[in-house]
């Protein structure tokens, strides 16, 4: 049952993520045609642009969280022994899901708060940007416990995934 919601979710992410980014490059291209062929700029185009954007950051930000491929300075991890590294990497996970789960609580209470704002051009409501943050972080810490418990019983968490054990490392 998990890995069936596992596969619908990552292919809704993938899927939203990918769409969100076409129509960020036609909206982009149809402002910059519309500005410079037709002397009419699109008012919204910037707008929406922006929406896409956050909502790509925090959707991406579940892919990567998913796939393990979170930015991480390993200077000091590289050197600790197996046992003490498993240990650190308790300590992390335990950290990162309570941040998530605060991140979550903040983006909630700020999503509460736009509520009644809206954008100047189209007038949507301000809450959309929020949302994003709720999603976004929803769905990271969802992969985040998988990832945390897969852990405690030594297996791979996704193992769908083929690469999903790199990290981005500086």
């Amino acid at each position: 049952m998990l890995s069936t919601l596992n596969k619908i979710v990552g292919k809704c992410l993938y899927w939203a993520i990918a769409a969100i980014h076409a129509a960020i490059v036609v909206i982009l291209f149809a402002g910059v045609v519309a500005r410079y062929v037709f002397n009419a700029p699109l008012f919204w185009g910037e707008e929406m642009s922006i929406l896409g954007l956050v909502w790509l950051t925090f959707l991406g930000g579940a892919v990567l969280v998913r796939q393990n491929k979170n930015v991480a300075i390993t200077i000091f991890t590289d050197h600790l022994p197996a046992r003490v590294l498993r240990r650190v990497d308790f300590v992390n996970h335990i950290l990162i899901m309570i941040c998530l789960v605060v991140m979550i609580r903040q983006a909630w209470t700020l999503s509460d708060r736009l509520m009644d704002s809206t954008t100047p051009a189209l007038r949507f409501r301000e809450t959309w940007f929020a949302a994003a943050l709720v999603i976004g972080f929803v769905v990271m810490l969802f992969y985040q416990v998988q990832r945390f418990v897969a852990e405690l019983r030594n297996r791979k968490a996704f193992p769908d995934e083929e690469a999903g054990d790199e990290r981005c490392e500086l």
